[in-house]
C-alpha cells in the first residue's frame, strides 16, 4: 500500500515494530544473518530498549497529532482512536511488567505482546492510516507530516544496538537484515 509522505516516518517506525514482534512470537528471526537474540530474556533487553528509544516517542506522536486529527475528521475516529490508546497502554504495561519480572512466564509473555504490537499496527496500518489518507484534508495531512518530520531519527529493531553502551551510529543507519525478516 502506497503511504502518504506525511506518515512514512511512522510506517517506518511500525516496519521495525514488526520485525521485533515476529521475534517475539516466533522466539527467533527468519532472517539468516540477523542478530535477534535466541534467548528469551536478552529478548527482553532488545525489547524494552526498541520501546525505550522507539515506541514511546512514536506512541506520543501519534497520541499528539496522529489521533485527534482522526478523531475530527474520520467517520470512525473516536472509537478507533479510543482503542487504540487502550492498546498504547497494554503495550505499556506489557513492558512494565517485563522490566519488573523479567524471568518468569516467558515463554507465553514475550510472543503475548509480539502478538499486541503486530496486531496493532496492521490496525494503524491498514485501517487508520488508509482512512487518513482517504478523508483527512490534503493541508491537514501535511501538516502532520511537518510535525512528523521534526521527530528526531531512531534506529532500527532489528539491530542489536539497544544491546551496547555505544549506539550512536546505529541509530542512523537502517539494517538490511530489516528488510529480510
Amino acid at each position: 500500500m502506497k503511504r502518504h509522505p506525511a506518515l512514512i516516518p511512522l510506517s517506518l517506525d511500525h516496519h521495525d515494530a514488526l520485525v521485533l514482534a515476529q521475534g517475539l512470537i516466533l522466539g527467533r528471526s527468519k532472517a539468516p544473518r540477523s542478530d535477534w537474540p535466541t534467548s528469551r530474556t536478552a529478548q527482553i533487553k532488545r525489547v524494552v530498549g526498541f520501546f525505550t528509544e522507539t515506541l514511546q516517542p512514536h506512541f506520543k506522536a501519534e497520541e499528539t497529532w496522529v489521533f485527534p486529527g482522526a478523531v475530527r475528521f474520520l467517520q470512525d475516529g473516536p472509537a478507533l482512536v479510543q482503542n487504540l490508546i487502550s492498546e498504547h497502554e497494554q503495550i505499556r504495561g506489557l513492558i512494565r511488567g517485563l522490566e519488573q519480572n523479567p524471568t518468569i512466564n516467558l515463554e507465553t509473555r514475550l510472543p503475548t505482546l509480539g502478538r499486541l504490537l503486530e496486531t496493532h499496527i496492521r490496525t494503524e496500518e491498514r485501517v487508520l492510516f488508509e482512512s487518513m489518507q482517504r478523508e483527512l484534508p490534503i493541508a491537514d495531512l501535511e501538516a502532520l507530516g511537518a510535525q512528523l518530520a521534526r521527530l528526531p531519527a531512531r534506529g532500527p529493531s532489528c539491530r542489536a544496538h539497544y544491546d551496547s553502551p555505544d549506539n550512536t551510529d546505529a541509530r542512523s543507519k537502517r539494517s538490511a537484515d530489516c528488510n529480510n525478516f
